[in-house]
């Protein structure tokens, strides 16, 4: 509308308009805030996506210094077991010497002792055979006087 246009129209008509403008400045202004709520929104999401970007790579870092101890840790545990068993095999081979070594000195010492209760045996054995001998000279004259006594038949049963 003209200026022209305007100036004939009565104050009812303008208020009419004005109201009708105002409507539409109204409506204008409440999508205008929808669409800065929706271009906020976005841009939320743009950033937070970006914050997800790098709240994902934070984690990888995490995730890679986790992966590092665990393997540290493993290499550690492998480490110990190594260290273990280099351990228990050298007490083994002690154990195994120690174990030899009294073996030996058992089969030495009882090697002397049956070699000495070889000798106190004989020892014991003549001497045992020494008294009975001499028991027998000196009962000699005893045994003639039993052989006298004894028929024929029972001195030949009694040798």
């Amino acid at each position: 509308m003209t200026e022209k246009d305007l100036k004939r129209l009565s104050r009812a008509e303008l208020l009419e308009m004005l109201i009708a403008q105002s409507k539409r400045a109204d409506e204008l202004q409440g999508k205008l805030e929808k669409a800065e709520a929706e271009l906020n929104s976005r841009q939320l999401k743009v950033d937070e996506a970006g914050s997800i970007a790098e709240a994902s790579l934070r984690l990888n870092g995490v995730f890679e210094a986790a992966q590092a101890a665990s393997q540290q840790y493993l290499e550690n545990i492998r480490m110990l077991k190594d260290r273990q068993e280099e351990i228990c095999a050298k007490r083994d081979a002690e154990t195994k010497a120690e174990a030899d070594r009294l073996l030996s000195e058992t089969k030495v010492s009882c090697d002397q002792m049956l070699e000495k209760a070889k000798q106190d045996s004989a020892a014991y054995w003549t001497e045992v055979s020494t008294r009975l001998e001499s028991f027998y000279e000196e009962h000699a004259g005893l045994r003639e006087l039993l052989s006298m006594s004894m028929p024929k038949q029972e001195q030949d049963d009694a040798e």
